[in-house]
């Protein structure tokens, strides 16, 4: 009995070791291979080891546990030989399984793969954006969005107050165009040659405005090209580029911009095209780059007196909203303001401080007319010469004055009325010769003149004449009082000055020739403009006007006029008419350097010549107070006959001094520069 309990308890001693043995082999591969391979070897091992241990002691020691050999039954069926290949097949089979199951941890190294994704996110690295970030990557794509505006401001006549809008321009790196009279260059009120030379140095364009400043609609073809071409030409002689041209007066035909393309301009300026609260409510705010027609440039109305800085601000902000090219036009810049075409410095130089930011902010940028339309400076073009008179040929246009304008003056003849008198012009029958001749009534005198003369131009009319020369000058007059010839002399360059008078010739009831023949012309002069005055109350009547070269010249008629009876009073010192005035205004003229009773003579440009001082008349009175009969002599730099601007013009009937040859012209208002039609 004992012995059999001990056999018993070997046998499940044994049978215990045997499973701990078992597990023990099935553990540690587990351990060894990682967590994942414990999971088949656990299931499987334990129910076929136990059994091998059991059967073989449990059958001979116990007859009475005969139930208990069932429990080993199971190891029956397998025999200890057979135990040992039940290891090695189970562990043999599950090794290919186990494999696949390691594939499936390998799926996670699939995703250890997508990690690498990370490595796109590195390029899509911030450091790309962040150089767009760049402030200058948002001022470029602006671009495309915001349209560029280009503004250009001009400046008109060439008036000297203008200086100060260029020295605050300079400050502001801000390049104009100035729009030059080159007739008007070295008078008082308007710039010197040394002035232009100052501008352009700076960066300021230099362009035409005409020599005269005529309305170009109203003259022929010839007189045009003079006025647009010899205005091109003077300028460019003083060293100047000139590309741009701008019509006086904002008037023009087709015509006329042919002339200022083939005088060799690239371009010309007209006024009151783009849309403003002044005018144009139905055009565009901005003209186009380039434009449609470069010899007719679209601009805002002229710049006046009314227009206020948030004025001058939305004519760019206006212009921003779709892009484009805006030109200003200003006329005088005043400390406060110096009449209707005047803009305060103030207010100037406040615009100037709002403009010049926005080139950055808002694509707005400022050029000279000439960089807006390009091109090369072309070569210089004069208009057509004029042929002086000679010995046997009168040089005066329209001598018996029987063409008449709509005005009521002879066609190329104006009025000259100066000084304090009251002086009354009309056309009386008969004439000399014809149905026409010119009267003035003197009712009342104080000082000064009245007189008709061949309008300042540039050949159209007033005759030209050569420097070294000397000419005859007549006229059929009928007067109450003593006469003499005023005479007026033009520049090369097409400015006009007084020079000298004649000697007096006596009052006659009938028609009497006077004549007399003029000091030789000093160098730098090519035209002259003649007539004889009235300077005391009374009468004058006159007709039938001629120029001779006086070599070869006719002779004059034999009658004489007699020296008067008795000198008029004392006059008052008389300056000469002025030129054609730069606008509409009345025909009193404004004062010039040189007077009828100093006889001065103009210096010759340039070259400083003086006239040579002619044989006293035969018919000359003795000298008076007023006006006399002296040698002419030449004054030291004697001044451009050029108007000074009205402060404020008033509205005038009369046509003016540079109108007279102007038949279809009828003046309502006296603006330097007309407001353009619609």
């Amino acid at each position: 009995m004992k012995d059999s309990l001990r056999t018993l308890l070997k046998s499940r001693l044994t049978w215990g070791i045997a499973s701990v043995i078992g597990i023990l082999a099935l553990v540690i591969p587990f351990a060894l291979r990682g967590p994942t391979l414990p999971a088949e070897p656990v299931a499987q091992k334990p129910a076929a080891e136990a059994p091998t241990q059991r059967p073989a002691k449990t059958p001979p020691t116990k007859p009475k546990p005969s139930s208990k050999p069932t429990t080993p039954t199971p190891p029956v069926a397998a025999a200890p030989s057979t135990r040992p290949s039940t290891p090695t097949r189970p562990t043999t089979p599950p090794r290919p399984p186990r494999p696949t199951t390691p594939t499936t941890p390998t799926t996670p190294t699939t995703p250890t793969t997508p990690s690498t994704p990370t490595t796109p996110s590195t390029p899509t690295t911030p450091t790309t954006p962040t150089t767009p970030t760049t402030p200058t990557t948002p001022t470029t794509p602006t671009t495309p969005t915001r349209p560029q505006t280009v503004v250009s401001l001009t400046f008109d006549d060439g008036n000297a107050d203008q200086l100060a809008a260029a020295a605050a321009m300079n400050t502001y790196n801000i390049d104009g165009t100035f729009y030059v009279v080159s007739g008007y260059v070295g008078a008082g009120g308007y710039f010197t040659r040394a002035n232009l030379s100052a501008l352009a140095a700076a960066g300021h364009e230099i362009g035409g405005h005409t020599v005269n400043h005529p309305d170009l609609t109203t003259l022929p073809v010839d007189e045009v090209k003079r006025q647009v071409c010899n205005d091109r030409a003077t300028l460019s002689s003083w060293g100047f580029a000139v590309r741009s041209f701008a019509y006086p007066f904002a008037e023009s035909i087709p015509a006329n911009e042919t002339a200022v393309s083939e005088c060799g301009y690239n371009s010309a300026r007209m006024l009151g095209d783009i849309k403003s609260r002044f005018g144009c409510s139905d055009c565009s705010y901005a003209e186009s780059v380039p434009p449609a027609n470069k010899f007719y440039t679209r601009a805002l109305d002229q710049v006046e007196s009314s227009w206020t800085l948030q004025d001058l601000k939305d004519g760019v902000t206006n212009a921003e909203r779709t892009g484009g090219w805006v030109q200003y036009t200003f006329h005088n810049i005043c400390p406060t303001t110096c009449g209707e075409l005047s803009v305060s410095q103030s207010v100037f130089n406040s615009f100037l401080a709002w403009l010049a930011p926005r080139s950055a902010s808002m694509n707005t940028v400022t050029k000279t007319v000439g960089n807006v339309i390009g091109g090369a400076v072309k070569p210089v073009v004069n208009g057509p010469a004029v042929t002086p008179p000679t010995g046997g040929t009168s040089g005066v246009v329209n001598p018996g004055l029987e063409n008449v304008g709509s005005n009521g003056v002879p066609s190329c003849w104006f009025q000259a009325p100066y000084g304090d008198n009251t002086a009354t012009f009309s056309l009386v029958a008969p004439g000399h010769t014809g149905s026409i001749a010119n009267k003035i009534a003197m009712s009342r005198w104080v000082s000064g003149d009245a007189k008709l003369l061949p309008t300042f131009d540039l050949g159209s009319c007033a005759p030209s004449v050569l420097a070294g020369h000397s000419y005859s000058l007549r006229s059929w007059y009928k007067s109450s009082v003593v006469t003499q010839f005023a005479v007026y002399l033009r520049t090369s360059a097409g400015a006009w000055q007084y020079w000298t008078s004649s000697p007096w010739f006596g009052a006659s009831t009938t028609w009497t020739e006077a004549e007399w023949t003029t000091p030789v012309i000093p160098a730098g002069f090519n035209g002259i403009s003649f007539g004889l005055n009235i300077f005391s109350v009374g009468e004058l009547i006159t007709d039938d006007h001629s120029i001779y070269d006086s070599v070869g010249a006719p002779p004059a008629n034999p009658g004489a006029p007699t020296p008067p009876a008795a000198a008029p009073a004392p006059s008052a010192a008389r300056t000469a008419p002025s030129a054609p005035a730069e606008a509409p205004e009345p025909a009193t003229p404004d004062a010039i350097t040189g007077e009828p009773g100093t006889s001065t003579a103009p210096a010759a440009p340039e070259s400083g010549e003086a006239p040579a001082t002619p044989a006293p008349s035969p018919s000359a009175p003795a000298p008076s107070p007023a006006p006399s009969a002296p040698a002419p002599t030449a004054p030291a730099e004697p001044a451009p006959v050029v108007p000074a601007p009205a402060p404020e013009p008033a509205p005038v009937d009369v046509i003016p001094p540079v109108l007279g040859i102007l038949p279809d012209i009828t003046v309502l208002v006296a603006d330097p520069e007309l407001a353009p039609t619609p």
